[in-house]
């Protein structure tokens, strides 16, 4: 593992690649890109549209449906996954079928589209205004237009049949998604995976534009006996740049089936459990990144790679998201700026 002030060498290194313009000298070779997939025809039972969402609520509340509005682009690895693998499992395609009518847009798409309010976009407008930042992304609308769920970013075959459970069955007429997850589980007593980078309690996070923190803040949320985030610390947490990227943050993890008590990055008195669910959090485990000012910057509560969770945590660092809003328009700059210089770029790593 590199030493700490290797990790912060290579950062300082990797930040003035990525805010700087290109001087790749031209006998550089430019770095492969890898891990891209794309999927050219999306399965059959996919509602056909005329991209009129108030007109497909009525049509999915007369058979009482709830509308599915999948969001993806081209080359997406997670998006190809999602396809592949949960819509064509027999059993989640069949609930599929009974329940939902699903409608696929294209996060950079050119189609004309209105939205249940009665407001015209284009795709690619119209993910811009849902702050749509991962693909996958999935919303589920209720016959009134409101998004009673929204997943962001890849989830597990059996996480999508409880989450259609929840759904079909209008669960979250009278329980949040986070309490309902949190219910399911059947062993919650157990320590969560051990680090010494998590800052110890009690978690005083309050910072603002007046009294902004020293640094960049990363909150863990995890939960004991969560094979994911065995995963995550196994796979992922022990990587050099994990670990050089985190050491220039406040990093803080909580258990967030707890009743943990803490304040929050506004100030306001809670507990971890209630948090997480404040936040309507759908995974675990999640990392949500706050400014020195205490605003929310990104996050991420699906599917762990360690690219995007790298890019994340560069987005965050070096101050790219006060220039750039969409994260995906950050990433794919970065990654042109690094196969520039000869780095190859494995969007699936």
């Amino acid at each position: 593992m590199l030493s700490g002030e290797s990790m912060r060498l290579l950062f300082l290194v990797l930040s003035l690649l990525l805010l700087q313009p290109s001087f790749a000298a031209e006998h550089i070779k430019q770095g492969d890109f890898l891990g891209g997939k794309s999927i050219e025809v999306f399965p059959d039972w996919f509602k056909t549209t005329f991209m009129d969402f108030a007109e497909d609520i009525e049509e999915a509340t007369d058979e009482d449906r709830h509308v599915m509005i999948y969001f993806h682009q081209n080359g997406c690895p997670y998006c190809a996954k999602l396809v592949e693998d949960n819509f064509h499992d027999k059993e989640l395609v069949a609930k599929l079928h009974k329940d939902f009518d699903v409608i696929e847009t294209n996060m950079w798409g050119d189609r004309d589209l209105t939205d249940w309010t009665g407001k015209e976009f284009t795709e690619k407008e119209f993910s811009a205004f849902m702050k749509v930042q991962f693909t996958p992304t999935i919303l589920f609308l209720n016959a009134q237009g409101d998004i009673v769920l929204r997943l962001n970013g890849y989830q597990s075959i059996e996480k999508m049949h409880a989450t259609l459970d929840y759904i079909s069955n209008k669960i979250y007429l009278d329980q949040s998604y986070a309490s309902y997850i949190n219910n399911l589980k059947t062993d919650k007593i157990g320590a969560l995976n051990p680090h010494a980078i998590f800052e110890s309690g009690p978690h005083m996070l309050a910072r603002n534009k007046v009294l902004p923190a020293s640094r960049y803040l990363a909150v863990f949320f995890e939960e004991p006996n969560c094979k994911e985030c065995d995963f995550f610390h196994k796979m992922l947490m022990p990587l050099a740049q994990t670990q050089g990227y985190l050491e220039q943050m406040q990093v803080v993890r909580f258990n967030a089936l707890s009743d943990e008590k803490l304040i929050t990055p506004s100030g306001k008195r809670t507990t971890a459990k209630d948090w997480y669910e404040a936040l309507q959090l759908t995974y675990k485990p999640a990392i949500v990144f706050f400014g020195k000012d205490g605003i929310e910057i990104i996050r991420k509560d699906a599917y762990f790679k360690e690219y995007h969770l790298h890019g994340m945590m560069t987005y965050a660092l070096t101050g790219a998201y006060k220039q750039q809003p969409n994260f995906q328009r950050y990433l794919e700059d970065k990654s042109d700026k690094l196969r520039e210089h000869g780095i190859t770029v494995d969007i699936w790593k």
